[in-house]
This record gives C-alpha cells, structure tokens and sequence, in this order.
C-alpha cells in the first residue's frame, strides 16, 4: 500500500519501488471539491465521503449544490425527517435539460425542502451554526453539505512525468475516443476522466482501456467500440430520466417532440402522481427514437427500455406495434409515441 507516481515516461514509483511498464491504466477515480472559501467552517462541512459515517443525522443540514447527487441526498434526508436547505448559483435542478421536465421537477420537489436557485450565497459560522444568507432570505444549520463537484485523483501522480501535456488546471485532456491524452502509453478510465461519471460506464471503460493498452503493448492499432446509449437516472421519487440524445441536441436536428402527460394516464392517477411528464425526441426525417427526457414514477425502467429502442435503432411506429398493458406507466410511453406519430404525419 503506497502512493503512486511517474518519475519518468513509462516508469512509476511507489513504496520506494521502481514499477517499469508498456503501458499504463489510470483508474484513480475522484474526490469531492470543497471551495476554499469554505475553510473556516471546515469542522462544519459534510461531503459525500464524510455523510455516510454519521452516527446520527443533523437536525437541520445545508446543501450547497443541487446537482444530481445534491437533489438526490436532499430529497432522502428531507425524507428521513432533516429540515434541508439548499442553494445553488445555476437557475436548474439536477443537470436536466429538457426545460419543461426541469419546470416540472423543481415544481414537485421545492414542495419538500426550500431551494435557493440562481443566487450566490454568503456562508458563515454565527453561534455554533452554519449561516446562510441569500438575499433578503437566510438560515441556520448544524452542518453544510458541499456538493458542488467532483476532481480526478491525479494531483500526486505527476502525469507530466510521464510525458503527458497538462491544461491550465493542471489536469490531462483526455480524448474520450482513444482514451488517451496524448501518444503517451496511458489510458485511462472512470471518473478520472469526467465525460460519463457513472459505475456502468467506469466499467465499460475499464474493459476498453486494458484492451487499448493491450494492442498498445503489441504494436496494433486499436478501435474504440460504439459507447452504449447515455442514461441518466436520478433517484428520487419520481425518477428524473435522460435517454439517448439530450433536448437542446435534439432540438437542433429539428426533432418532434412527442409528449405524455400523468393528468392522462390511469396508473398515473391511482399512484396520486398527475405531475408525471415523458418527452420522447424522435427524427423527423425517419421516425428514429432519438431520446427521450422524464419525470416518472418508476422512470428507470422505462428509461432502460427506450435506451434499448435507441441502441436498436427502432422508430416511433416500431414501438407503437408492441404491446401495451392497461393500466401501467408504459402506456405513457404509447401516448407520447402517438402524440410524435401525430407530429410525423403532419
């Protein structure tokens, strides 16, 4: 057990070992980003890596970001009875695009916990407690929840050692295709690199990173397979959904935009969730399902079926020939299918 670091391209140190190699791969995951402004309160701050090793939850907790984990862990502790405010300088919840589903959510979830959007916030200690001040708005929490971003660990490896360019933040640009940031011998995989910060694609990256460097290693040129289909599920109740292709994407190839609404949907209304909303982004030129964006109960599992439609490249008329069970959240699906089939036509 021992830190890690290049002294020289293809040579690596670690315990006072010299570790010489072919090839390398970087998997060193990433650690949560505390802004230094935030030091004076430092005995105050909760991050992911320190909230689960609470004996017992705070009373009242702060949460500064409301990204997908800020939205998330919000909503569980104001479930578990935590009175939570959070504040986050964008004007979006959870990184979701599609801007009427982002109406949606943030209409739901504010009913459960104040958030304070598209505002700087001054943070302080007055009393034993972490002071929040927006505006004319203001609070007091026993901790803060800093969620405002995630680094790669690779500060302590000295990758220009190993003869890999730097940007300004001293970090390696890493091309997502090669998984290399230069003609370097190393490749890396997971949330070192940030383009799809998620385990089930860490681990597809960790299979195509050991099968670059073994070509690497042998002298052969190696090509990249099609990545599976982005999904981005965010876990909290209804499920917030992106599939395939993003709206401002889809909406630049002049995609219809074929809609359900939980107001119209039978299983929908005996859950007591009218709010439900599915999008579906489909080609107007083929009738391709390009993706789709969602405010659903159980929306990780319709998401993972239109992820297969996607990566199957099925249209919106191969879908409305497969059957439908009555009453289920899938005929949502069938109604924003029809509602795009609609659009098609016209």
């Amino acid at each position: 057990m021992a830190e890690a670091r290049f002294i020289a391209p293809g040579v690596v140190e670690a315990g006072g070992h010299r570790i010489e190699a072919g090839a390398f791969i970087v998997a060193t995951g990433s650690h949560p980003v505390v802004p230094k402004a935030l030091d004076a309160i430092a005995s105050h701050i909760l991050t992911t890596d320190s909230l689960f090793e609470l004996a017992e939850l705070p009373q009242t907790l702060g949460i500064l970001g409301l990204g997908a984990i800020g939205l998330e862990l919000g909503l569980a502790l104001s479930r578990l009875g935590v009175q939570v405010v959070a504040a986050d300088q964008r004007g979006v919840i959870g990184g979701i695009q599609d801007p009427e589903i982002q109406k949606r959510a943030f209409s739901r979830f504010v009913e459960e916990f104040p958030m304070w959007l598209g505002t700087s916030v001054d943070i302080g200690l007055e009393s034993g407690k972490v002071s929040m001040r927006a505006g004319e708005r203001q609070a007091f929490v026993d901790r803060l929840l800093v969620v405002t971003g995630r680094q790669p660990n690779t500060e302590a490896l000295d990758l220009a050692a190993a003869g890999i360019p730097l940007d300004g933040s001293g970090r390696p640009v890493i091309d997502t295709v090669t998984m290399r940031a230069s003609d370097a011998p190393v490749f890396f995989a997971g949330d070192v690199q940030p383009d799809r910060p998620l385990m089930h694609e860490a681990a597809d990256e960790g299979q195509m990173a050991a099968q670059a460097a073994l070509a690497c290693l042998r002298g052969q040129a190696w090509q990249a397979p099609a990545r599976s289909v982005p999904i981005s599920i965010l876990f909290t109740d209804p499920d917030v959904c992106a599939v395939g292709l993003q709206h401002d994407a889809a909406t630049q190839q002049g995609a219809v935009v074929g809609i359900a609404e939980g107001s119209g949907n039978g299983r929908s209304k005996v859950l007591g969730a009218p709010e439900n909303l599915l999008r579906v982004y489909a080609a107007r030129d083929t009738g391709l399902v390009l993706g789709a964006s969602m405010l659903l109960t159980k929306g990780e599992h319709l998401a993972h079926q239109l992820a297969w439609a996607i990566h199957a490249k099925q249209t919106v008329s191969d879908l409305l020939a497969m059957p439908f069970y009555h009453p289920s959240i899938e005929e949502m699906l069938q109604s924003a299918l029809k509602s795009a089939a609609q659009q098609l036509r016209t």
